[in-house]
């Protein structure tokens, strides 16, 4: 039976989409982007976390036919019909008559459209890995870098270096880079190892200064060489994700155009290894036989364990209030900007506390906790504070505090309520040049955009995009203040204002 299953379920989708449909469609001509097979996922319930497994259909996507076909495409997280029309190089007028729907009209989660074939050629269509494998997410929370590196024995088992301030390990490095950025550990070891042997060889390598590649004297050594990769993934999957590139360049000069049926996950992994790769090698890179292969060799199938989508639909921030004593105005100086590296996105704000001297002080101001939860990491000016009190900054909604001074420092394991003390704002972690906090948000991992469909709301003040990084502002009301280092008149914030 299983043999006529590829024959059988392209007739049983248009079979099932002609009883579901509301609207009159001749599907004479529409070809589906892929064949159906059943994959288990977790279902996310918005109180209790990830259930059981469930069946659900998944397409495996098939390069786009000629032109005048029509393909059906099934809606991703955070698709809108603007971004689905750029990928598939569609006018949006005509994927609005095709699809008998106004521009204003919200998508669901898995939603079928129709879309005109005028694609043309494009990169790979294969899906690497899901989200939830890229994303240092729920599906990865519990995973021992460390213990995983010693039981295979490669030369990485063995390896040290001086990163953040203390020896470390390999696997500390991994696990330091992973929470960084919120890239999965078993992305990083998996491209390690597909690109160097690491993880398995304990032969020691003939590159140590570049190990993945990247020929930058400013990023030598493993720890800089996986914190600009683990950069470069974050840029491709949020690029890909809130629709801002549609091609990729290679190495070599060439171009393509990323499959418009993608998942972010594999447009991130397309992305940061295009950057060293020329086609062909990328095209096997990317391919069942590259790093996925390398994957199912150190950790079993990816899809599995998939959990879909990381942030369901429905989600809603939880109350936040400002990150200070109430009554007592700081200053709004940066509006929305990368979370972590340049390649996240515009996930953070920054506040900067009363004072008459500019630059690194020391402050007595305190930075509070916006709402009751968990500090699951507190170290190089980083607070994590998890809202959920799992005790895993890998699901659920968690609040990352950056540049807050070691002395007062909330420690790890404390449980706080609203307005409880986290510590001073300082320029400890990162680059800073004036004491101040950075604050943005997570959710199952991912790092959630300040303007987005998940606004960043502070004490009732949402923040907006400016033209740029850094610029922007926030609002309450009929009230506006604009991200500036200049005056409280102008950027002045508190819970009284």
């Amino acid at each position: 039976m299983k043999k006529f299953l590829p024959l059988v379920a392209p007739f049983l989708l248009l079979f099932i989409l002609s009883l579901a449909c509301s609207r009159e469609t001749n599907f004479a001509n529409v070809t589906p982007i892929g064949t159906q097979f059943t994959t288990p996922t977790f279902a996310y319930d918005l109180t209790q976390g990830a259930v059981s497994p469930t069946p659900r259909f998944t397409l495996t996507p098939l390069p786009p036919l000629a032109p005048g076909e029509t393909l059906i495409y099934r809606v991703q997280t955070d698709d809108t019909l603007p971004r689905i029309a750029q990928r598939f190089n569609v006018p949006l007028d005509d994927l609005l008559t095709l699809n008998k729907m106004n521009a204003d009209e919200p998508l669901a989660l898995d939603q079928i459209l129709l879309v005109p074939a005028r694609i043309g050629q494009t990169g790979p269509s294969f899906k690497i890995v899901p989200d939830s494998e890229l994303v240092y997410s729920l599906g990865v929370a519990g995973f021992n870098a460390t213990e995983f590196i010693a039981k295979r024995g490669g030369y990485l088992a063995k390896y040290k270096e001086f990163a953040e301030g203390s020896m470390r390990s390999g696997g500390e490095i991994i696990q330091v880079v992973a929470l960084n950025h919120s890239i999965s550990p078993r992305i990083l070891l998996t491209v390690l190892e597909y690109q160097t042997g690491w993880v398995t060889n304990p032969a020691a390598p003939a590159d140590l200064k570049y190990p993945l590649g990247i020929r930058d004297p400013l990023k030598q050594g493993l720890y800089k060489q996986l914190d600009a990769f683990a950069d470069q993934l974050n840029l491709g999957y949020y690029s890909w994700r809130y629709g801002s590139i549609t091609v990729i360049d290679l190495a070599d000069g060439t171009q393509q155009r990323i499959h418009p049926t993608l998942n972010a996950g594999t447009v991130s992994l397309h992305y940061a290894l295009s950057r060293r790769y020329k086609l062909d090698e990328w095209n096997k890179a990317v391919g069942q036989d590259g790093v996925y292969a390398t994957y199912n060799k150190l950790f079993g199938n990816p899809f599995e364990r998939a959990i879909e989508p990381l942030v369901p639909e429905g989600l809603t921030q939880p109350d936040l209030a400002l990150p200070f004593v109430k009554d007592i105005e700081w200053l709004f100086i940066s509006g929305p900007h990368a979370a972590w590296l340049p390649g996240s996105p515009w996930a953070a704000l920054d506040f900067a506390p009363p004072s008459n001297v500019g630059g690194c002080f020391k402050s007595d101001q305190w930075v509070t906790a916006p709402a009751p939860g968990l500090v699951v990491r507190s170290e190089s000016g980083v607070v994590m504070l998890d809202l959920d009190g799992d005790g895993r900054e890998q699901s659920g909604w968690v609040i990352m505090f950056l540049h807050i001074g070691e002395e007062g420092r909330i420690a790890v394991g404390k449980t706080v309520e609203t307005g409880d003390l986290l510590g001073h704002p300082s320029c400890e972690g990162g680059r800073s040049t004036g004491s101040h906090v950075h604050i943005a948000r997570k959710f199952n991992g991912e790092w959630i955009p300040a303007d987005s469909r998940l606004p960043f709301v502070l004490g009732g003040w949402r923040a907006h995009f400016g033209q740029r990084e850094y610029r922007g502002t926030m609002t309450k009301g009929s009230a506006t203040i604009t991200a500036c280092e200049c005056s409280s008149e102008v950027s002045g914030i508190s819970s009284k204002r």
